[in-house]
């Protein structure tokens, strides 16, 4: 329970007033409540949903459902993904990108993957069938909390020095990599049934891919680069949705 309330603290904004006694190791082992974090995410943007879908139609239930997570999680991925965009795309030898990673100022990089990143949460919300919106907003945070889990595993921490991405990047054991994927799979199929295989079978791979494309930039991970991921596997997430609902299978 103190490891689950961590995990909440960390990646959220919920108030928890409670006070636990923490080690440093408490957070690479509550790596296993990440899926649930995810689904506490993203159960108050369903809420919202619904709530905002009840006053009127369109597009504006998934606008306050989009600012909702934003709120939830106080932009803290947004953040990490800017700063991964402004660094990785800044054409400068490895050890500026990791200053430019560093650096609280945002960039025009930055700023284009965050508009990038909520228009297309937008579009490919919209294009989810309707019936199907509520589990694509519930859900996404699901997968992309889960897969953050392969990002860690085996991976050496970029920078010199401490960061939160220290607390867990090369921390976390083979058993806590596997339990953490269990359990988001479990979620998954819980909702989707045997479509979950093929969104969970995506997101996976679409980590892997992320996580061999940032260590050929950076020669490991970061606190910045594990929030980008995130981003990265829930708008996945939702384009698999969306392609599935157009097909049928949905």
């Amino acid at each position: 329970m103190r490891r689950l309330i961590l995990t909440l603290q960390f990646l959220t904004r919920i108030p928890i007033p409670v006070q636990i006694d923490i080690k440093e190791n408490d957070f690479a082992k509550g790596i296993i409540y990440f899926p649930i974090a995810g689904l506490v995410i993203g159960s108050f943007c369903s809420l919202v949903y619904l709530g905002a879908d009840y006053l009127l139609n369109g597009y504006f239930p998934i606008l306050c459902a989009i600012l909702a997570n934003v709120l939830v999680t106080g932009g803290f991925h947004l953040d990490g993904l800017a700063d991964t965009c402004d660094g990785i795309y800044s054409a400068r030898p490895l050890e500026q990108m990791l200053e430019i990673m560093r650096d609280s100022r945002v960039g025009t990089n930055g700023v284009l993957a965050i508009v990038f990143d909520l228009l297309f949460r937008m579009i490919l919300l919209a294009a989810i069938p309707s019936e199907k919106i509520v589990l694509a907003i519930l859900l996404a945070p699901v997968a992309a909390k889960t897969m953050q889990s392969v990002l860690m595993y085996r991976a050496q921490y970029a920078r010199k020095g401490s960061g939160l991405g220290n607390f867990y990047i090369g921390k976390i054991s083979i058993v806590s990599l596997f339990v953490t994927l269990f359990l988001g799979k479990i979620i998954l199929f819980g909702f989707l049934g045997m479509v979950s295989i093929y969104l969970f079978g995506i997101c996976l791979l679409c980590g892997i891919f992320y996580r061999y494309y940032i260590q050929s930039k950076i020669q490991g991970m970061t606190g910045d680069t594990l929030g980008a991921g995130s981003e990265v596997v829930e708008i996945v997430c939702l384009l698999v949705m969306a392609l599935l609902g157009r097909i049928g299978i949905l």
